[in-house]
């Protein structure tokens, strides 16, 4: 590889300072900058060609991918598992064995919403304080044993106490994990791994039936129905998983131990060259970055999409398995085939995760969703009298179009507003106030609607016509919002003190906005 050199130009010039620069603010234990050859192994540091090599960002791209995902995936499918799995045990019989009539089954899954909508702002700020490792380790492996701890529930007033401390814990994985990824990847980079990771989701809804109905056949092992063992297998595991995570779990790029320092100053620059970090942080809480962020739009577009979408996320989890046992299935059946409904969401959510990224477009994308969820919808709500297969094929487009939109939306936020405060901030009252939505789901069908459903279908029906609209309203705003920024409109916002100018993030009118 040859070296730039005296031939740099005044850009590449200034890029390598940068790299200089952001080496020298993670700490003295650097390796001395710039090393003495061209050569760049894997740890040994970078040179003026890193600039150019395309294969040397591919590999730590790489790098990236394998250290940051894969554990954050694990704990997230551990979470949803945790959170639905009482989906598979009420056909399995927990409504009969706690006395649970009426509603009580509803009332059970709401409980778990209220503190986990409450707890996810601050679970972010304390996250930020002493590190995710730390954080997210501690909270899987106490989720993992009041997991446990259903399952020897004897009455539905210890059910719902345990549901309830489930939401205070689980609250800060989902925001804290998109916050942690967020600050790894470029803008065009984000969605495919905001939806690698929403995968789990899918994973643990196809196949947490699958492993639901294998732990009910140890039904009457130690005198314990089938149901509890559900609970108490999966919550070992899950405990288990939380033990081992202050180890696994990457922290941020400052201070991740799988980085090297010039790695960590490349990630820097590539994230600054992609206009989201060094010239529009955001690192400091004050009066004027708490009215930026607390006056932003797209924090009110990106929740409202998340809302729509999680509506008809959750709905699956919780009521598929009871859903397709009413077309006629036992409830071994039912379990069985939600596999191959997930299965098929999860590769088409991939699929267009990557189509999303590489023709860096957001708002189309939502929309195939949005479409294709609604002809799913419309084809339950319509005629009962319809064949069974319709009626299973309109739950394969329900779920697909409900996994293609709602990672877009979460990404699509994420890809527009930085520095560390703003995306702390935005991320949780758009996970956290979006996660409202599985309140609505879980009220929305109950056993007097059986088995046509037409209240619950109706209600998320038009919770996804409205992530439409509004994915229609954002595009046309971004879109404004960077015709004026291309205008100057906003250039006398440089005018304020050097101190804001340096700390309101994408309010910089430097900042463009991604469609």
């Amino acid at each position: 590889m040859s070296e730039v050199g005296n031939a740099a130009v005044p850009e590449e010039e200034h890029s390598y300072q940068f790299l200089e620069s952001s080496v020298s603010a993670r700490g003295p234990q650097s390796k001395s900058f710039p090393p003495e050859s061209d050569s760049c192994q894997s740890g040994a540091g970078f040179s003026r060609a890193w600039l150019t090599d395309k294969d040397i960002d591919r590999k730590l791209i790489w790098k990236i991918d394998i250290h940051v995902l894969p554990w954050l995936f694990l704990m997230y499918l551990c979470a949803f598992v945790d959170r639905v799995n009482i989906g598979n045990a009420k056909i399995e019989g927990i409504e009969n064995d706690l006395h649970m009539t009426g509603n009580d089954y509803n009332i059970a899954l709401v409980v778990f919403f209220i503190p986990y909508i409450l707890c996810e702002f601050p679970s972010n700020i304390i996250m930020r304080k002493v590190t995710p490792s730390t954080w997210l380790s501690v909270i899987v492996f106490f989720w993992g044993c009041v997991t446990i701890g259903i399952g020897f529930c004897k009455t539905y007033a210890q059910l719902i106490g345990c549901r309830f401390v489930l939401g205070i814990l689980e609250a800060g994985l989902l925001p804290g994990s998109i916050y942690v990824i967020s600050t790894y990847y470029k803008r065009y980079e984000l969605q495919t791994r905001i939806t690698i990771f929403f995968c789990a989701s899918v994973i643990a809804g196809a196949f947490g039936g699958l492993l639901a109905y294998a732990l009910s056949k140890m039904a009457g092992l130690g005198n314990q129905a089938g149901w509890r063992w559900i609970f108490i297998m999966e919550g070992i595991f899950t405990a288990m998983i939380g033990a081992v995570s202050k180890f696994m779990v990457p922290d941020f790029p400052d201070t991740a131990k799988f980085l090297t320092h010039e790695e960590f100053a490349w990630i820097q620059y590539r994230i600054n060259e992609d206009e989201t970090s060094a010239e529009y942080r955001m690192d400091h809480l004050d009066s004027h970055s708490i009215r930026i962020i607390l006056r932003d739009p797209k924090t009110i577009f990106g929740t409202l999409l998340f809302f729509g979408t999680v509506c008809t996320g959750y709905s699956g989890s919780f009521f598929l398995p009871t859903i397709i046992q009413q077309m006629g299935y036992t409830s071994a059946g039912a379990q069985v085939r939600t596999i191959p409904v997930f299965v098929v969401a999860a590769v088409f959510s991939v699929a267009f995760s990557v189509i999303s990224d590489k023709t860096n477009n957001r708002w189309v994308i939502s929309l195939v969703g949005v479409v294709v969820a609604l002809v799913g919808y419309a084809i339950l709500v319509g005629d009962f009298n319809i064949a069974i297969g319709a009626r299973y094929f309109a739950c394969f487009l329900v779920v697909t179009g409900g996994y293609i939109a709602q990672p877009v939306s979460v990404a699509w936020m994420a890809n527009n507003v930085s520095g560390h405060y703003k995306r702390s901030f935005s991320s949780a009252i758009q996970i956290g106030v979006g996660n409202a939505s599985g309140i609505v789901a879980s009220l929305i069908f109950q056993n007097k609607t059986a088995p046509r459903y037409i209240p619950g279908f109706s209600v998320a029906m038009a919770l996804m016509g409205m992530v439409g609209v509004v994915t229609i309203l954002f595009a046309l705003y971004l879109h404004r919002e960077n015709k004026k920024r291309d205008r100057g409109d906003y250039n006398y916002r440089l005018q304020l003190r050097p101190e804001e100018v340096d700390n309101m993030g994408d309010y910089h009118p430097g900042f463009r906005f991604v469609l």
